[in-house]
């Protein structure tokens, strides 16, 4: 009784009170009883009888004071639990302190003749308590399956604050009244000794904790990312507020929230990332970048772009590609690999790893997709597909993950000029790195790691940039950097790209007369099938989403050369070196970062890597195909004279061609099954 959800009752004014009746003395004040009726209204308009014992608690205090206004946990339906009930005999209303269900009761059948309605100020200031309770609230969280904590709702904070302040932090108790079990009245006792949240009906457990209760001020300013307006917008001071105390929240890397100023009407679930600061709206499926300046910070309207983009923008300059800049002159050793790939696994090994299974699940690794993923519908199907192919692939492949967004468009070129010109199956996958310039002096991991101690900026080094991507080991496990389950359905493309897409065509052999036209038309074309080409002065996608996945499959016997563990900044991982093949082929959780060094030698043919393309925005994901035979279209009537392709070649190649290349158009032959992509066979 008085415990299930629902909206709140009329509260009842009672008329002139009938004669009061004597009370019958039982053996104590358990066993009081009364001849008097007592009755409570439920949400279906039917009144229900009080037990014996809670009607003589109501008539005596009634018999005391007919107007009294009391508190009380006795009631015989509250054993266990120690909801508070305010009981109001004026108005007759029965109000459960932590839900705030207000019933109507009455006595021996006599209920009130009209609604009592609060004032317009008593309203008012209602309100302004609330809200002042709500601001000052200390936050409690509880962890889910992910190891993902998360806010419980203002109300239910308030509860477990009082709770714990009344009785200490060692005490428990059982309660019905959560705000989310408004639907399950389910009975939940909570643990302040071992902080612990248990489902009496389930058993289940979950971990819970209290806050550091921070108060955010206007000094700290919250801001958004209008893709629209191409500017940063203000939350307001409540939002503002209330996303301070989140982040300020330790271990608060998530934050799950309906209490936003512009969501009262529509009630949307919104999840803040604050490990790569974004914002999702898990109905709409639309994610935005966001920000939060330090007091006193005056920061620009425009946007800065995402570091892959920024960092491969610069090494697209003229100067780097040609060799003039000087860690791509100073004295390399590359050359074209050019080498017929010849597998070597052994047949028991093979057997040991696809036993073993996928690789971002092994040692036990829960498939927990997150909040953001897991409440969007294609996001679980990307990740199942990525999950599928990582079984498919696992006895003779390592597999990494990149995340990319503003440079979609040059990763998408790119693979389409290399299926026109080198039979790369851009149906399936984007290209990371296609001018070969740069990999003369780095050409892989290990020439990486010599270079790396002298970069004082690390891998935001031009020189990595030329060459290098960043990536994760798995899918599922966490990363400080740039964890799939965050960054996928979060990604943002705000950074102003303009002129890297002319320069990337001219590189790539296009005549200087048909670049401009040829760019707009890429634009054009990549807006029309939903890619987000913002960057480049073309449009957002409608979702916000422009995130995409590059899922990487390496083989075993080339890992060591092209992938290499590392810590955040690309700083190189001792412990996972054994070599890192070696790590990949045990059954522990994989984790942590890798920097790839990602040589178009190697990348573009299909018997040494195989990728694949997830994109956030489902409309461009479900085109993405279409969208690349249209690219090939349009580059093929410049490509396709013999002259111009070996010219385009040689370009690429920074003048050499390799021995394996013919200058015979390669649309065709780039063309393959996705079956047969999809198998793991050579």
């Amino acid at each position: 009784l008085g415990t299930t959800g629902g909206s709140l009752s009329a509260c009842l004014q009672s008329p002139r009170m009938p004669p009061k009746k004597k009370l019958k003395k039982g053996p104590g004040a358990a066993a009081a009883t009364t001849d008097v009726p007592w009755e409570w209204k439920d949400d279906e308009g039917d009144w229900n009888a009080f037990a014996p014992e809670d009607a003589a608690l109501l008539e005596t205090r009634y018999d005391h004071d007919p107007e009294d206004v009391f508190v009380t946990t006795d009631f015989s339906f509250n054993k266990g639990y120690t909801t508070v009930y305010e009981v109001d005999l004026k108005h007759m209303t029965q109000t459960n302190e932590e839900t705030t269900v207000c019933r109507a009761i009455r006595r021996d059948g006599v209920e009130a003749s009209h609604v009592y309605v609060p004032s317009p100020l008593a309203k008012k200031k209602k309100k302004k308590a609330a809200a002042a309770e709500e601001e000052e609230a200390m936050p409690w969280e509880w962890k889910d399956d992910d190891e993902t904590w998360h806010h419980f709702s203002v109300k239910d904070a308030a509860m477990l604050e009082t709770k714990y302040l009344e009785h200490g932090p060692k005490s428990s108790f059982k309660t019905k009244g959560f705000e989310f079990n408004a639907k399950y009245k389910s009975p939940y006792e909570v643990d302040f000794a071992h902080m612990l949240q248990r489902n009496l009906s389930s058993g289940n457990d979950r971990k819970i904790r209290r806050g550091v209760g921070v108060k955010a001020t206007a000094a700290v300013p919250w801001q958004w990312w209008s893709a629209e307006d191409k500017a940063w917008q203000v939350f307001g001071k409540k939002d503002a507020s209330l996303l301070e105390a989140a982040f300020q929240v330790p271990g608060g890397a998530i934050f799950l929230t309906k209490d936003l100023s512009w969501n009262e009407e529509h009630q949307s679930q919104y999840i803040y990332d604050f490990t790569v600061m974004t914002q999702l709206n898990s109905d709409s499926g639309t994610s935005r970048k966001i920000r939060r300046l330090k007091p006193g910070h005056k920061a620009s309207s425009a946007a800065s772009g995402d570091a892959e983009a920024s960092g491969y923008g610069a090494a697209l300059s003229a100067d780097f590609v040609t060799g003039s800049h000087t860690a791509a002159a100073s004295g390399g050793s590359g050359g074209l690999v050019s080498f017929d790939f010849a597998p070597s696994l052994s047949a028991t090994l093979i057997a040991q790893q696809k036993k073993l299974g996928a690789q971002s699940k092994r040692g036990g690794q829960l498939t927990a997709f997150g909040p953001a993923i897991s409440k969007d519908k294609h996001g679980t199907m990307c990740f199942k597909e990525m999950l599928k192919n990582e079984a498919t692939f696992s006895g003779e492949w390592v597999v990494s993950y990149h995340s990319y967004s503003a440079a979609s468009l040059l990763y998408e070129v790119q693979a389409a000029v290399a299926a026109v010109l080198f039979r790369f199956k851009s149906q399936f996958a984007t290209l990371p790195r296609l001018l070969y310039k740069p990999f003369e002096h780095i050409p892989n991991a290990h020439r990486m790691l010599e270079e790396f101690p002298k970069w004082k900026d690390r891998d935001h080094n031009p020189a990595f940039r030329g060459v290098g991507i960043c990536g994760t080991s798995s899918l599922l496990a966490p990363d400080s950097e740039a964890p799939p389950k965050s960054v996928f359905l979060m990604g943002y493309s705000v950074g102003p790209l303009h002129g890297l897409l002319e320069k990337l065509l001219g590189q790539c052999g296009v005549p200087s007369s048909k670049v401009s036209d040829l760019a707009k038309s890429i634009i054009k074309l990549a807006s029309t099938h939903g890619l987000d080409t913002c960057a480049f002065g073309g449009k957002p996608c409608k979702s916000g989403r422009s995130g995409h996945m590059l899922q990487i499959f390496v083989r075993r016997e080339l890992c060591d050369d092209y992938v290499y563990p590392s810590f955040a900044y690309g700083v190189p991982d001792k412990k996972r070196f054994q070599p890192f093949s070696k790590y990949l082929q045990k059954d522990v959780k994989v984790a942590g970062q890798v920097r790839i060094t990602a040589n178009p030698d190697v990348f573009i043919r299909a018997t040494c890597v195989r990728m694949f393309t997830f994109s956030a925005d489902p409309f461009f994901h479900a085109n993405r195909q279409d969208f690349q035979e249209g690219l090939t279209a349009l580059l093929k009537p410049i490509l396709g004279a013999v002259a111009t392709r070996i010219k385009a070649a040689k370009g690429i190649f920074g003048g050499t061609l390799p021995s394996w290349w013919t200058p015979d158009d390669q649309g065709d032959a780039s063309k393959m099954s996705a079956s047969r992509y999809a198998s793991s066979a050579l």
